[in-house]
């Protein structure tokens, strides 16, 4: 029946129920992201003050049924009793509440909106409603606004906007592939150099994490920022109360990997590597006895799925599960096999226990990116590029990630029961001459055009979690950063300068960033 509150019915339903019980009421509360006691007393308190005015309910219509019965229905545009529970679910976001508006959007620079999602029907009740969202740009920016819709996972109604709508999608949780950045803060970069008054309006789902991620590019594209610890400070203290913006350590790593492409004028080129081992240091510790490692290898492509190109992971390893015995100081894992890894790289990495698994965490890193110093810690956010070092031969390298630089593993050991808290991976890598490898072409500078050369057999990837905004990994306990800066070190100075100055005779297509 959705969330009816006009008549005294539908309140005596709830009237004196515990939390326990109104969420037994799946057709009421079924709807909402987090099913927490707090969200349960507010909307008791909020059916008990309304029900005094029940006969004065705003925006309610009448309609009925095939059966001809009468049925009440309610608007909740603009509707006071929802605000309580939107104020709830955004968190520790900043609200826009002037004017009579109270929306889920924050002014990152005066040019530049970072919003939730303009929704409708029934999840409206906890996210901006669309209707609202088109009031407040017609009203406040008519006519000089462009919204970058980065989901997904859904889509709306465009003309409502005016059809000034442009889809920049990819999953949530997860970062963007590299060369799609660009395209984005390039549009945006034209956009807003068009007219002083333009605005371009930002989203995903909470409009935090993606959201971020792309704007903080934009800071750094712009050279509204100077380093990535800036753009992600500046985007934090203006978008949350807690100045925790971007917070998932993957994508946190991302915005330093467009620093180094902005700041150092590095053309992106597909690079190959191989992952020859892994280790643990020290080794998890797994109740009940031994554990049975296993991991996944994918990577990011671009897939045709009906008028959008959208990003997806591609699967391209499954191990058999390595038993990790009880109390080893350390426990490495060692493959047998080359497998060629180009571009964007998602590691998991699971417990497998009997006939199911246990996620335990997972990262993403660029191959290009293998062998890059990315200046000095600041700021505490860590070296979430990865650190790396070069090994005797020069196209290895070890790559370490400290336990903060691990996807959902701070949030998921918070205790560190399974993981030490100065618990470290280290991924050796060697790089494959270019000679040796040819990658597929990527044309990057607009992705709408972009030709499909990835398998139709690409799926969409499964998150854990419902919010962005449930991440806070980056940045708790600054004792555990990394102490030896921000991102990639090298002791082969070599191997920068056969980088910087590889010419542009690769036959693959590449991009050259502003």
């Amino acid at each position: 029946m959705g969330l009816c509150l006009s008549c005294r019915k539908s309140n005596g339903r709830f009237k004196g129920k515990n939390c326990s019980s109104i969420n037994s009421e799946k057709k009421f509360v079924g709807f909402l992201p987090a099913k927490t006691t707090k969200i349960c007393n507010q909307i008791q308190s909020t059916v008990s003050n309304h029900e005094s005015n029940c006969s004065n309910c705003l925006n309610r219509q009448s309609t009925r049924t095939s059966q001809g019965e009468e049925v009440m229905a309610t608007s909740f545009s603009n509707m006071n009793l929802t605000n309580p529970i939107k104020g709830l679910v955004s968190k520790k976001r900043n609200r826009y509440k002037q004017d009579g508006f109270n929306l889920d959007l924050t002014y990152i620079t005066q040019n530049i909106i970072a919003m939730g999602y303009p929704a409708s029907n029934i999840e409206s009740v906890y996210r901006n409603h669309i209707d609202d969202v088109v009031k407040f740009l017609d009203q406040k920016h008519p006519g000089h606004y462009y919204i970058y819709n980065l989901c997904s996972e859904r889509s709306y109604d465009k003309t409502k906007f005016h059809n000034k709508v442009k889809d920049f999608p990819f999953d949530d949780h997860n970062p963007p592939r590299i060369d799609s950045i660009e395209p984005f803060c390039q549009d945006v970069k034209e956009w807003l150099e068009r007219d002083p008054d333009n605005v371009a309006v930002v989203h995903c789902k909470a409009g935090k994490g993606r959201t971020g991620t792309m704007i903080c590019c934009y800071l750094l594209h712009s050279r509204i920022c100077a380093t990535a610890d800036q753009a992600l400070n500046f985007y934090g203290e203006k978008r949350t109360q807690d100045t925790k913006g971007v917070t998932i350590p993957s994508q946190v790593r991302y915005v330093r990997y467009y620093e180094q492409l902005v700041y150092r004028h590095l053309r992106y080129r597909p690079l190959t590597v191989y992952i020859k081992e892994f280790i643990f240091d020290p080794a998890p510790t797994f109740a009940g006895g031994p554990g049975n490692l296993s991991f996944s290898i994918s990577h990011k492509t671009f897939v045709n799925e009906g008028d959008k190109i959208m990003q997806r992971c591609k699967n391209l390893k499954k191990s058999e599960p390595y038993k990790v015995p009880v109390d080893s100081a350390s426990y490495s894992i060692k493959l047998d096999y080359c497998l060629p890894l180009t571009g964007d790289i998602k590691i998991e990495f699971y417990n497998k226990i009997m006939m199911r698994k246990d996620k335990l965490f997972h990262f993403w890193f660029n191959t290009f990116f293998v062998g890059y110093f990315s200046g000095v810690n600041v700021n505490g956010y860590g070296g979430n590029m990865a650190e790396c070092c070069a090994l005797g031969d020069e196209s290895c390298y070890e790559l370490i990630f400290y336990k903060n630089e691990l996807d959902k593993l701070i949030k998921k050991d918070k205790q560190h029961k399974v993981f030490h808290e100065k618990f470290k991976l280290t991924v050796v890598v060697q790089k494959i001459p270019r000679e040796e490898h040819h990658p597929p072409p990527y044309v990057t500078r607009d992705m709408h055009h972009m030709p499909d050369t990835t398998p139709s057999d690409s799926s969409a990837e499964s998150t854990d979690e419902s919010e962005e905004d449930d991440w806070d990994s980056v940045m708790l306990d600054p004792e555990h950063l990394n102490p030896r800066g921000v991102g990639y070190r090298i002791l082969s100075e070599s191997e920068i300068a056969s980088q910087l100055t590889s010419s542009s005779g690769d036959h693959h297509s590449e991009i050259l960033m502003a």
